[in-house]
């Protein structure tokens, strides 16, 4: 009898590490749509188990909808203040200005130190010294 029970329990640890290593071997698409119908099978309860919590507890249910809306309103707001903040911070200053004309001065005679000149053939710069 033992050795029965032994030879079941060994197939058995066969059997579990064929199972493990054929899912270890699954292709990456194949682990994608599996982990997707997971998701769609998580929502789906969570789906059912709202409409019965509904159902059971609605004046809950509105309690927690009204509750979602009031945050949803208060984050819309917020959103709002600072998005109005930063645009305020963003536009010129406000102030006076005026315009100033430039105003044109007489030719001064004394001669400008440093400055070259053209001779009057182009050849080549004159010192001030030698206008």
């Amino acid at each position: 009898m033992m050795s029965r029970f032994n030879s079941l329990q060994g197939r058995a640890l066969q059997l579990a590490e064929q199972v493990g290593d054929g899912i270890r071997n699954v292709p990456d698409h194949a682990q994608k749509w599996f982990k997707a119908g997971v998701a769609v099978g998580a929502t789906r309860a969570g789906g059912k188990a709202v409409v019965r919590s509904t159902r059971r507890h609605p004046m809950l249910a509105a309690t927690a909808a009204a509750a979602a809306l009031a945050a949803a309103a208060g984050l819309l707001v917020y959103a709002h203040h600072r998005r109005r903040k930063a645009a305020e911070a963003e536009d010129a200053i406000e102030g006076q200005a005026r315009r100033v004309e430039a105003r044109r001065t007489a030719p001064s005679t004394a001669p400008d130190r440093g400055a070259t000149t053209r001779r009057p053939g182009g050849v080549g710069p004159v010192d001030a010294g030698e206008a």
